[in-house]
């Protein structure tokens, strides 16, 4: 039978965009979890979503599974397979639509979410979710993973973005949902089902997100702390303060040392903890809530406040947090990765816990 349907694989994508030599298919036997591998029975690449909505029809009629994977950048296991055949939608990559008026894009799921950002800042317009992965995974693995990123304390994760889908069910058949009126509410909001659901309902063949206007201007802040546990308080003052900004991320001694390590950016070596933090918006309003950050972080015993000087010097700040995951991966090969959740006001109970365990 897998001969056969290898045929009828490459018979409705093409023969060089089905794979199924086992050195070929060695690279798509793992993502980005640690310590899990199975090797597919296939690997197809779809053009578009006719040729998407056969292979699915052909893998149902011969009971094999279908697993859909963008860059394979997930921490979750999702584009990995058991015996079944792995949808690799890289081809699939084209901007459909970037609607100006009702501020919405249109993408295929193999859109890289950097390339994304770039064509939409290019016309003044914004798409905030950037997960660390972001200049390598795909529109349609954010969807189903709903990544959130940097960003995400101030503007949300990929759900709150998502407008509308056009799904590939397990049965072949192609279901919209959503669309682009704001107000869209009759009946089951299946948008919400469908986002995070892992490729376990189906596979996205269209996406359309929600833009908003690009922020008038941002500015990058680099907080030096000697004693954690003040850097992690002065993440509950900022917001208590009822400043929310951009970024405000955290970065431990450990960490800050496999990344400067790594990536040579200039982080301080001699430092408990240190905070990037980002506040965008209208200039005036920013630069009243960069102020309000830096006497917080002082009455909180920072030892160093840096404010970035150019966007280049910003993008370095931030390439430091980026890059925290590789960084640690260097160091030690089997990095595994937790989000742990908790109400901001608890983050310096938290890491005094994590620091007493560790």
């Amino acid at each position: 039978m897998t001969s056969t349907l290898i045929k009828e694989l490459a018979a409705i994508v093409g023969k060089e965009q089905t794979l199924h030599e086992r050195e070929a298919l060695a690279c798509y036997a793992y993502d980005s979890t640690p310590e899990l591998e199975s090797t597919p029975l296939a690997v197809v690449l779809p053009g578009n979503s006719e040729e998407l909505v056969r292979v699915v029809a052909l893998c149902r009629d011969a009971g094999v599974s279908v697993t859909a994977r963008g860059s394979g950048t997930n921490l979750s296991g999702g584009s990995i397979t058991t015996g079944g055949v792995v949808v690799q939608t890289s081809r699939m990559n084209c901007i459909r639509e970037i609607d100006e008026e009702n501020l919405t894009a249109t993408v295929e799921p193999g859109v890289i979410t950097s390339t994304l950002h770039r064509a939409v800042e290019a016309r003044g317009l914004f798409y905030p979710p950037d997960p660390g992965s972001m200049h390598i995974s795909t529109m349609g693995g954010n969807v189903a993973e709903n990544s959130g990123g940097l960003r995400g304390l101030k503007y949300g994760v990929t759900a709150d973005y998502v407008m509308g889908l056009e799904t590939v069910l397990a049965d072949a058949s192609l279901l919209r949902t959503g669309g682009k009126a704001v107000k869209n509410v009759a009946g089951y909001n299946l948008n919400d089902l469908l986002v995070s659901s892992e490729g376990t309902l189906g596979i996205f063949s269209e996406i359309m997100v929600k833009l908003i206007p690009k922020p008038q201007a941002k500015i990058t802040m680099l907080v030096h702390f000697p004693v954690l546990e003040d850097a992690a308080l002065t993440v509950s003052r900022i917001i208590a303060a009822r400043i929310i900004p951009a970024t405000l991320e955290f970065l431990d001694r450990i960490t800050i040392r496999c990344v400067e390590d790594y990536a040579k950016v200039g982080l301080p070596l001699d430092v408990d903890a240190v905070l990037l933090i980002e506040v965008d918006g209208h200039p005036t309003v920013i630069a009243e809530e960069a102020a309000a950050i830096r006497t917080i972080c002082e009455g909180q015993r920072c030892s160093f406040f840096q404010t970035a000087a150019t966007p280049e010097e910003a993008l370095k700040l931030a390439t430091a947090r980026r890059v925290a995951l590789s960084a640690l991966a260097r160091s030690k090969p089997t990095t595994i990765l937790e989000d742990a959740t908790v109400p901001r006001s608890c983050i310096a109970a938290m890491v005094k816990l994590i620091q007493e365990a560790a």
